[in-house]
Parts: structure tokens; C-alpha cells; sequence
């Protein structure tokens, strides 16, 4: 290869595929020593081509992963949906991962480009509006000229102002969402656990949404304020506030497949707006966990659509109209084929089949 040996996807490699220095190591079967190998992830020396095919090999990657001339970033750490029982190599993976989506966006959006058809999302200070969040919600629902009432798809709402929605399967339901502000060319990106109920998918969304808008540096009270974002931007105080008379849990369920977010969320929504006391929401919260509603609840918003279809139609573009093969696209990535196929929405090739007499 004339390009030279990145060791930072290196590292990436190995934290996709959850391996610490010493496992591959092992893996390696005495064809590097870890000090070698933290030697070739820091860029201090080169690999010969033999040394590269057995990690590749290890690593299950194709060769060309590791010479693409290209950097990794950071994680956006403190744009999480995410519970604090989640394990470091867990985190660490879900977030190299993100980072091979993005890298090989890039590369795709070389060939392509999108053509949103909404206002972008503005950055605001939320100090400008006194931290008003609920008010900057409203605001953009009022920039994106959303009718009153439920919002039907947000994923293509959020896709239509050029946000690309990178949906796949965490591996963990500890981690719900997280997001990175465009940067480097990239439009904004929100990755979603796709393993999630549609409703709490479209909050995850939401709260993720409400980062970008609203917090381009780090915040003590962001997390809360996106939650309070999503909460108005989903369900509107003024048009929901009637819909909580009277209040009980067939109400809520009735509510959830109206406006399409979860119980919780609802419960949380009416203590919010006054239309539950402290007590109230305690005792309703308390239903649900003795009900076993808070692991699952009770009805499904089946109705909700919520797909992505950015990365699909970038995908088909290059497969049909620029002629590329899911091998090809693999050696671009540095994936294998089933990798591409298990992370891509690809079409899956068809089984040969014969007549019989």
C-alpha cells in the first residue's frame, strides 16, 4: 500500500471488536508483543504487509481498514441517553462503531450529496431565552411549520433538515442515543439504538435533537434540558395539557398511541404541566414498576414508522446508479462483506435456484 499505516484505526479496530492490547496479542499467537503493538497504534513505527494480514485477520477486517487517511474523534461523551450501569468496553464499542459510520459517510458522501428540503436546525444560547427550553421546542416547531397534534415521523423530519439518523443495534439496551454536531464537512449525525421501542426511540431522538440546538459546549443541567426539549417538542403543553382530564393509566395508554411516547413520558409530561401532584406522579410511577410497565409497557405504538432512509438511499445510489458492487463498498470501508451486509441496508443476494423435473 503507498499510503501509510494508521494506527489509530488500529485501535478502533481492536475497540469495535471489544479487544483490549492484550487479548489481540493473544489472539496474535506471539507475532507481536503488546509493546510492539502500542507502538504501531501511536504511529511510532510501521508494520510489515505479513504483520497487517494477521491483524486483519484477528480483527476480522479487510487490510485497507488500516491505511485510510483519516482521524479518529472524540465521542460526544456528554450527549448520552444512557444508564450508569453500562460497562466501559460496552460504551467504548457502541462508540467505535459510531465511529466507522461516520468515517465511511464521509467516504460516501464524496460520490453523493443530500438535499434537505427543511430549514436546518439553528444553533441557539439557551442563556438568550433564560433557559427557557420548552420555548425554544416550541421555536422549532414553529422554524419547521409543524401542523398541531402528534408529530408523525420525526425521523424524516429530522432527516429533511439534513440530520443523518444512524439507527442499528447497540448490543445494549443501557444506551439509548448520542449525537455529534457537524464537523469536518459531516452533516449532524444522530445515532439511535435501534433495539428500542418505536416510542422511546422517538424521544431518544428528540433529546438528541435538543443537544444540537441547544448545547454546542457541555452543560451541568443538559441532560434535563434535552429531556425537557424532547417532552415540548413531542407534546406540546397548550395541546396537551385538556388531554390529562381526568387522569388514570388507561388514559395514559390511550395517550401514548396518540401522541406516540411512552407511558413514563406521559406520567412525567402531566406532574410537569401541574396536571399531576408530587404525590400522584409517585403513586402512578409505583403502578407501573408493580405492573412490570416500566421494562414493558402494557400497549405498543405499532403505527409509528420511524425509519431511516438517508444512509439507505446513499447506499442504493452507489450500488445502482454509480455501479458498485458490497464488495466494493467493503474495501472502501475496510469490512468484510457480511459485516457491510449486517450494518448496510443492502439487498441481500438471492439463492440460485433450478427447475426439477
Amino acid at each position: 500500500m503507498d499510503k501509510p499505516f494508521n494506527g489509530s484505526l488500529l485501535a478502533l479496530g481492536r475497540q469495535i471488536r471489544r479487544k483490549s492490547q492484550a487479548e489481540l496479542v493473544k489472539l496474535l499467537d506471539g507475532a507481536l508483543t503488546q509493546g510492539t503493538l502500542s507502538k504501531l497504534e501511536h504511529g511510532r513505527i510501521q508494520p510489515q504487509p505479513e504483520i497487517v494480514a494477521k491483524l486483519a485477520e484477528a480483527l476480522q477486517l479487510r487490510e485497507s481498514f488500516f491505511y485510510r487517511s483519516a482521524y479518529v474523534r472524540e465521542p460526544m461523551v456528554s450527549y448520552h441517553r444512557k444508564r450508569a450501569k453500562l460497562a466501559a468496553k460496552d460504551q467504548d464499542a457502541v462508540h467505535g462503531l459510531a465511529e466507522v459510520f461516520r468515517l465511511n459517510l464521509k467516504s460516501l458522501l464524496d460520490s453523493v450529496e443530500l438535499d434537505p428540503t427543511l430549514p436546518p436546525l439553528p444553533a441557539v444560547d439557551p442563556d438568550e431565552y433564560g433557559r427557557d427550553i420548552e420555548e425554544i421546542a416550541r421555536l422549532l416547531r414553529q422554524r419547521w411549520q409543524l401542523p398541531k397534534g402528534p408529530i408523525e415521523d420525526l425521523t424524516k423530519l429530522a432527516e429533511r433538515a439534513g440530520i443523518v439518523v444512524m439507527a442499528f443495534d447497540f448490543g445494549s439496551e443501557l444506551i439509548d442515543g448520542f449525537c455529534q454536531h457537524s464537523c469536518d464537512g459531516l452533516p449532524a449525525i444522530i445515532y439511535i439504538n435501534s433495539n428500542q421501542p418505536k416510542d422511546r426511540y422517538r424521544f431518544s431522538l428528540a433529546h438528541e435533537i435538543g443537544h444540537l440546538i441547544c448545547h454546542q459546549t457541555p452543560h451541568p443541567e443538559q441532560e434535563i434540558e434535552a429531556n425537557r426539549f424532547a417532552s415540548e417538542f413531542l407534546m406540546p403543553t397548550r395541546e396537551i395539557r385538556n388531554d390529562f382530564e381526568p387522569v388514570s393509566l388507561s388514559k395514559f395508554m390511550d395517550l401514548k398511541l396518540y401522541w406516540g411516547t411512552s407511558m413514563q413520558a406521559l406520567i412525567y409530561k402531566a406532574w410537569q404541566v401541574g396536571c399531576l401532584s408530587d404525590r400522584m406522579k409517585k403513586y402512578y410511577f409505583i403502578e407501573m414498576s408493580k405492573r412490570g410497565f416500566k421494562k414493558r409497557e402494557p400497549v405498543e405504538a405499532t403505527h409509528l414508522r420511524e425509519e431511516p432512509a438517508t444512509l439507505r438511499s446513499i447506499i442504493q445510489a452507489h450500488l445502482t446508479e454509480l455501479d458498485y458492487s458490497v464488495d466494493d463498498l467493503g474495501e472502501i470501508f475496510g469490512l468484510l462483506s457480511n459485516d457491510v451486509e449486517a450494518l448496510y441496508p443492502v439487498p441481500r443476494a438471492k439463492p440460485q435456484l433450478r427447475l426439477v423435473n
